[in-house]
């Protein structure tokens, strides 16, 4: 098991020692200012996804100012990102020094903070080691020595996705038809990450598809679609997956492109919801929206009797569920018992001077 906490070693400014988790105070040679014999503190270290990012920590100093509320010492830091190398490279991080104060604070302390650089590149391990120096406020290079506070600390891998397809890879519209585009990935988690959103989005226009943030049975497989037809605009499309750590986000995207021929049908849209999204097995949902068509302006789709689609959490086929009509003001309500977790969805269907449309899809959980 190694030790969260290293043995220190007094440098020549002066410091605390940290011997076997025990602080032993050593009177410093040429300044009051110490650190604290509190470990390291660190928000979340982990690599980043992709690129470059940031490790951040805090580490208490004491005895920070002198009696004219200047700051004491300058705080350096280094790091290595495998301790048991047999040449061990050090890399600078960066600290955030602390500010002069008009009144000196009691007790005389305050949080230095400071960020250590890393990259998708680096190994994820328990192997790294960060070290923290004082020197005069006056030097500009980091020391050669000196270097008084030590403690190992675990770095690890982020949330990765891989096998990132789109099906089709490029999307040809007809008139008249949908087509479903299917959206599948590998997500590796790595931590308390979180899947803050999904879509399918237009890089040229405002035009864009909402996706379910679930997973298939065996919690890593992402796979959803939508149905593109020909009132879907063209071009250069991405899907996009977020996820959020922490204050940090990331986004993985997958891009493909979108073409279509001519037509000369009215387009329709539906929206589509479902209340409440969390079920006791036997309850009752209720599933609503509006239908619209239109060639210039959306009006109501009068009448129009949509099909309710349901697919099973884990499988891929949608199966049908039964109909619902819009009235007048191409609006639709239907109550609905679910049995089990799944993606509930409606469909507008063509007619001979209309385009079809599916709706964004809803999941229930069925408790």
């Amino acid at each position: 098991m190694r030790k969260s906490l290293r043995h220190l070693i007094a440098g020549v400014s002066g410091a605390a020692i940290i011997a076997s988790g025990v602080a032993i105070t050593a009177t410093p040679a040429s300044a009051d200012a110490a650190f604290s014999s509190d470990a390291v503190a660190f928000v979340d270290a982990f690599l980043p996804p992709s690129g470059s990012s940031n490790i951040d920590f805090s580490v208490k100093l004491t005895g920070a100012y002198a009696t004219n509320g200047q700051p004491d010492k300058k705080v350096w830091v280094h790091f290595t990102k495998d301790d048991t190398a047999s040449s061990i490279t050090w890399v600078n991080g960066t600290v955030t020094q602390p500010s002069a104060v008009t009144t000196v604070p009691s007790p005389n302390e305050v949080v230095v903070k400071g960020v250590l650089p890393v990259s998708t590149n680096d190994v994820a391990s328990d192997k790294w080691r960060l070290e923290l120096a004082l020197t005069e406020t006056s030097a500009t290079t980091a020391p050669t020595s000196g270097w008084t506070k030590a403690t190992d600390f675990t770095v690890a891998a982020a949330t990765r996705v891989t096998n990132f397809d789109i099906d089709p890879s490029t999307v040809t519209l007809k008139s008249g038809t949908s087509v479903d585009v299917g959206i599948r990935a590998i997500v590796e988690k790595h931590g308390n990450e979180v899947f803050k959103d999904a879509r399918v989005e237009s890089d040229e226009t405002s035009d864009y598809y909402s996706l379910h943030t679930g997973f298939e049975a065996d919690d890593k497989t992402y796979y959803d679609f939508v149905a593109m037809d020909s009132s879907t605009a063209t071009g250069r499309w991405q899907a996009k997956l977020t996820f959020t750590r922490g204050t940090k986000t990331y986004e993985f995207v997958k891009s493909f492109n979108v073409t279509k021929g001519s037509s000369g049908k009215a387009k329709s849209k539906v929206t589509f919801a479902v209340s409440p999204t969390k079920v006791k097995k036997g309850k009752s949902v209720k599933m609503y929206g509006t239908v619209y068509r239109g060639y210039t302006s959306w009006g109501p789709w009068k009448k129009k009797i949509l099909k309710l689609y349901f697919k099973k959490k884990g499988t891929k086929t949608w199966k049908f569920a039964g109909y619902i009509g819009a009235n007048n003001s191409g609006k639709f309500t239907k109550t609905v018992k679910p049995k089990y977790d799944g993606y509930w969805r409606v469909g507008a269907f063509a007619t001979s001077v209309t385009l079809g449309k599916w709706s964004a899809y809803k999941y229930v959980d069925v408790r």
